[in-house]
């Protein structure tokens, strides 16, 4: 049983400086999202702001972690120009991960299209799931090496089958699935199962969740309880977990308070 007391947040440097005591005090999980969010950092002095989140993070003892660049970046990627590309983005995301004591990395799904009726997605699932193995191959590698789980998210997935096949073909413990709740609660209005669903279907691959409210519509990232996610559900599957996953609030900047107080009000009823 999972008794969730490990929720955390993932967040920026800006928001970093406000939550890291909260963040320790409580041991939380804790995903540092400023290269996924900035591309421009990439380039830039990531260094120094990885830098200034580790000492932030001095004394904390709970999982780490960082979101891998995504913005343009397919992980099924055809063209071997852009799937080198996608590499040397992830491969820099495992070097912040390096840098902050990170031990998982977020990477998106490439099942974007899994559901539309006009794709014939079981003559393309052997493909992709090649492609991505091409495009994953260096990464893992280096994954390896340095003890960091590669988790893959639901992102405009409407079927958990494709993921769960995604990574169960990599046969590694170090590639997990994460479940983005917000993500499958919006896929449900559209065909898909509810999150809670997703939960349970991942099973003993589950590695990795993001916590975030919409109403469906659109992909909002509120705090729990400001959408219509059935959190009671999505708690239940949570607790009855035997992973361990990496249990993350994942909202926007204004949302936060909230989201931690709702993380507080789950450990008082507790």
């Amino acid at each position: 049983m999972n008794d969730l007391g490990r929720i955390g947040l993932a967040l920026r440097l800006p928001e970093l400086e406000a939550s890291a005591e909260w963040l320790r005090a409580g041991a939380r999980d804790v995903e540092l999202q400023d290269i996924c969010e900035l591309p421009e950092l990439m380039d830039g002095d990531w260094r120094t702001v990885a830098r200034r989140s580790r000492e932030l993070l001095s004394g904390h003892t709970g999982r780490i972690g960082v979101h891998a660049p995504f913005w343009n970046l397919p992980l099924a990627a055809i063209d071997p120009e852009i799937r080198a590309v996608v590499q040397r983005r992830y491969l820099l995301g495992l070097d912040y991960a390096e840098e902050v004591g990170g031990t998982h990395l977020v990477i998106h799904s490439p099942y974007y299209f899994f559901g539309h009726p006009l794709v014939v997605h079981q003559e393309a699932a052997l493909p992709e799931i090649e492609l991505a193995h091409a495009t994953l191959a260096p990464v893992l590698e280096r994954a390896e090496r340095l003890g960091c789980t590669l988790v893959i998210e639901n992102i405009l997935d409407t079927n958990p089958a494709p993921l769960r096949a995604l990574v169960a073909s990599f046969a590694s413990p170090l590639v997990r699935i994460s479940i983005d709740v917000g993500h499958a609660h919006m896929m449900a209005q559209r065909g898909g199962p509810p999150a809670a669903h997703w939960l349970h279907a991942a099973g003993e691959r589950l590695g990795h969740v993001h916590l975030q409210d919409n109403d469906g519509s659109t992909d909002a990232h509120l705090a729990p309880g400001r959408g219509t996610v059935h959190w009671e559900s999505v708690l239940r599957e949570l607790r009855a977990s035997t992973t361990d996953p990496r249990l993350i609030v994942e909202v926007m900047p204004g949302e936060i308070g909230r989201a931690m107080k709702w993380v507080d009000g789950l450990e008082t009823a507790r």
